[in-house]
């Protein structure tokens, strides 16, 4: 029995590898929706952001759904997607701020911090100050399907119990997390940790945002835990896009306790797969935003399975559908 739900988990992290976004310009589908609601709407991210996010979510233990208007999209969700659009980017182009259509995106309202990474045991990050909004940003690339090294973060798909001394606050909970997203975010986390704590003396800005689309949200959702418990009076925001599955039910309910008020966001796209991987002993937190065929659906609760909500998609659009993934 262990033995074939190894296999199923493991063949479920085919779509991961399959579903790696192909590069930083031909990035599309998942994120340029949300990003191109600004020519929709003729909106901006405005301090009216957090505002739109204490709209669109209710209460965590419910299978209640809301629509959601494309204005409130634009407020909460746009910028966080231009920053996952640029973290597919190499550290030289994105430090001279000549990525293309990612970094022109963002325009010159950006400071960037800290760049890291090598696009294969350790994915490519960004630190940057946004002018725009005085947050610091931290936006984390996904899997690199040309890379087998960066495959294999993905791949490491057993529990692990999560290291308490990076989460102090997650101690006794019986909180366990895929081994490969943990091992890879500690890779990076004590650079994470420096870099915002340095950016927040230096800027004095009061809110941190983390970002990122496949692999890369697991590590913004894992950064977001560590800088909750690390920092003091600094807002934390998570917007993650097509992310997987990262830990148990115990992790899930951590996720839940540590964020409210629409602090950490799930964007899930049509039948994109990932989100439904690692299907087994896995557990999505609250926070899902499904971007469906007839508009958004703000989904309440831990894997919601009412109408316009990801976990409705059935399997064989599931398996058609990895371009929601990637575009």
């Amino acid at each position: 029995m262990l033995t074939s739900v190894l296999i199923f988990s493991f063949l479920s992290h085919l779509f991961l590898i399959v579903g790696a976004a192909p590069g930083p310009l031909d990035f599309g589908g998942l994120l340029n929706k949300a990003s191109n609601l600004l020519d929709k709407v003729g909106g901006v991210i405005s301090a009216g952001a957090n505002d739109a996010l204490d709209d669109i979510f209710g209460a965590s233990r419910s299978n209640a759904t809301t629509s959601v208007s494309p204005s409130d999209l634009t407020a909460a969700f746009s910028r966080p997607a231009f920053f996952s659009r640029v973290a597919y980017c190499s550290s030289a182009t994105v430090m001279t701020f000549s990525c293309g259509a990612p970094c022109d995106a963002l325009e010159d309202s950006v400071n960037i911090l800290e760049t890291g990474g090598d696009g294969g045991l350790i994915p490519r990050f960004i630190i940057a100050h946004d002018n725009l909004t005085n947050s610091i940003v931290v936006a984390h690339q996904g899997t690199d399907p040309s890379s087998i090294i960066s495959i294999a973060n993905d791949v490491n798909l057993l529990l692990a119990p999560i290291d308490t001394k990076v989460f102090p606050s997650a101690a006794q909970q019986n909180i366990e997390v895929h081994s490969g997203f943990l091992d890879t975010f500690l890779r990076t986390a004590p650079t994470v940790l420096s870099a915002v704590k340095y950016g927040i003396y230096t800027t004095g800005a009061t809110t941190v945002v983390l970002t990122g689309h496949s692999l890369g949200a697991t590590l913004a959702t894992l950064d977001a835990l560590m800088l909750n418990d690390a920092l003091i009076n600094v807002s934390i925001q998570t917007t993650t896009f097509g992310s997987p599955r990262i830990g148990n039910q115990a992790f899930a309910d951590f996720v839940d306790s540590s964020f409210s008020n629409g602090s950490y966001a799930r964007i899930t796209n049509e039948a994109d797969p990932v989100p439904h991987v690692p299907p087994t002993f896995y557990v999505h937190a609250q926070g899902e935003v499904h971007l469906g065929e007839e508009g958004a659906m703000a989904c309440e609760g831990q894997e919601n399975e009412s109408a316009g909500c990801a976990d409705v998609v059935g399997l064989l659009a599931l398996a058609t559908g990895i371009n929601d993934h990637t575009g």
